[in-house]
């Protein structure tokens, strides 16, 4: 009977048909023919698809496939209860002889959706290194900026330091003619006091103006002294009394310290 429906309805396409096609009644839905390609298809003797409901071929009962179009991955279920995808052109025919029917041509695309899984997999592969390689630039440009930052920091620090060295070997080096001019000067108020009267008054004059000088000049040296040292630059040190620089070394000081931070390092000129 399955051959004379496939043969009146379908002719020779049925057999020589590269595809898997069988036929449902749609009355029954249950499978009424089927040619070799589609028990191949599906790993089932020839003849064991005769009789059974389609609801039973298919892994998805819920699924609607007897109405007639194209359906995309249709999973149909194997002997040996693996399940084989597929696309699916239906066509209904109507025959007075055989009553409705629906032809279905089974195409597997199995081996197609595992490449498309498997290229899923690796985009999603791919994106997630991407990503991951985006988050280490990231981090690397961040350390990489904290770097020079501190890199900057510690030139500037050395740079400050020697410096410092520096204004305090020459306040140091002024300390020493300061210390004898301030000497001479007490000496000279001694002797002063021998000196007859109508000359006394202007020397003794003359002797304070040098001496204001020379207590000026040592005020000067002993702060320059102390705003060298790195503890005196902030608070004057644990148990120092912080002494203020004079106006005008002050503003020669803040000048040179603004300086400072123009002079181009070796991380700067790179």
């Amino acid at each position: 009977m399955s051959d004379k429906i496939a043969r009146a309805v379908f002719g020779l396409l049925f057999e020589t048909s590269a595809e898997a096609v069988f036929v449902v009644d749609r009355r029954t839905q249950r499978i009424v023919s089927s040619n070799v390609r589609a028990s191949d298809m599906l790993a089932r003797e020839p003849g064991s698809l005769m009789g059974m409901a389609l609801d039973d071929l298919s892994c998805e009962p819920e699924r609607d496939l007897l109405a007639h179009g194209h359906y995309e991955e249709v999973a149909l279920r194997r002997g040996d209860d693996y399940p084989i995808y597929v696309e699916l052109e239906v066509a209904h025919v109507d025959t007075e002889e055989h009553g409705p029917l629906a032809a279905y041509m089974a195409r597997d695309t199995s081996e197609r959706r595992l490449l498309e899984q498997e290229l899923h997999a690796k985009h999603t592969a791919l994106y997630t290194a991407y990503a991951d390689l985006e988050r280490a630039h990231a981090q690397l440009s961040d350390t990489k900026h904290e770097l020079e930052t501190r890199n900057h920091e510690i030139a500037m620090l050395a740079w400050r330091a020697a410096m410092g060295e520096l204004v305090a070997g020459i306040a140091h080096h002024l300390n020493n003619p300061v210390g004898a001019l301030a000497s001479t000067v007490r000496r000279l108020e001694k002797l002063a006091t021998q000196i007859p009267g109508d000359v006394r008054g202007e020397c003794e004059r003359l002797l304070a103006r040098v001496t204001q000088i020379t207590h000026r000049i040592e005020h000067n040296v002993a702060a320059i002294v102390q705003a060298s040292r790195s503890n005196a630059m902030e608070d004057g040190g644990p148990g120092v009394k912080k002494r203020e620089l004079p106006p005008e070394l002050a503003s020669v000081l803040s000048s040179f310290a603004e300086r400072l931070d123009d002079i181009p390092t070796k991380e700067t000129q790179r």
